[in-house]
C-alpha cells in the first residue's frame, strides 16, 4: 500500500513540477509547443483520411493491401516521399515498379498506373491508364515482363521473369529494354517530322 501510495506521489509531483516547468516557459517556447501540438492533430487526421481513400483504392483494385505488411514504410508511402519517377520514362519507371516487388507477384495496369502517379511519373496524356497498359503490352512482347491472361474489367496481371532475379542478368535486362525503347522513341519522333516536312510541302 506505501508502495502504491508513493508511485502515485511521485506522479502527481511529476506532473505539477512538468505544469509548473511549462508555465514559466517564455511565450516563444509555448507557442512552438502548441504549434507542433496542432500540426500533430492535423497529421493524425489527415492519416485517418488516407486510410480511408486507402481502403477504397484497394476495393476499386488500384493498391495492393500486401503494400502494408512491408518493413517500415509502405512502398507507396515510399514513392510518395522520394518522387524516383519524375526524370525517367515509362519504361523505365515500370520496370522499376515490377523490381520492387516480391518475387512472385503480379501487378495490373491498375496497381502501376497508382505506383507511378504516387512516384510523380508525370503523364502527358489524360489517358495514364492506355499509356500504362500499351507499355506494359511492349514489355510483354519483348519478354521482359510475363503475362498472366486475366478476363474482365481487371485484366492482364505482370511479373518480372524469373530469369530478371537471376544475378547480373537483371541489369543486362534493363539495360537492353531501355536503349530499345529510346530506340522506338526516336524512329517515332523521326517519322512524325517527317510527317510533318511532307504536309508542309
Amino acid at each position: 500500500m506505501k508502495a502504491i501510495t508513493k508511485k502515485r506521489l511521485t506522479c502527481t509531483t511529476y506532473a505539477r513540477t512538468l505544469y509548473e516547468v511549462i508555465k514559466t516557459m517564455d511565450a516563444s517556447s509555448r507557442q512552438l509547443i502548441e504549434t507542433l501540438a496542432d500540426l500533430r492533430r492535423k497529421i493524425a487526421d489527415f492519416e485517418r483520411q488516407a486510410d480511408g481513400i486507402k481502403t477504397a483504392l484497394e476495393t476499386l483494385g488500384y493498391r495492393q493491401p500486401l503494400l502494408d505488411l512491408a518493413w517500415g514504410d509502405a512502398l507507396d508511402v515510399k514513392y510518395a516521399k522520394e518522387q524516383p519517377f519524375t526524370h525517367c520514362s515509362l519504361v523505365d519507371a515500370c520496370l522499376k515498379i515490377f523490381a520492387a516487388q516480391r518475387i512472385t507477384d503480379y501487378l495490373t495496369k491498375s496497381q502501376v498506373e497508382y505506383l507511378a502517379v504516387v512516384g510523380g511519373f508525370p503523364f502527358s496524356t489524360k489517358n495514364r491508364k492506355n499509356s500504362v497498359d500499351v507499355t506494359l503490352r511492349r514489355l510483354a512482347e519483348q519478354e521482359a515482363l510475363e503475362v498472366e491472361r486475366v478476363g474482365g474489367h481487371i485484366g492482364n496481371r505482370y511479373r518480372l521473369p524469373l530469369s530478371f532475379w537471376k544475378g547480373s542478368m537483371r541489369d543486362d535486362m534493363f539495360e537492353s529494354v531501355i536503349q530499345t525503347d529510346k530506340q522506338r522513341a526516336e524512329e517515332r519522333s523521326k517519322q512524325d517530322a517527317a510527317s510533318t516536312k511532307d504536309e508542309h510541302k
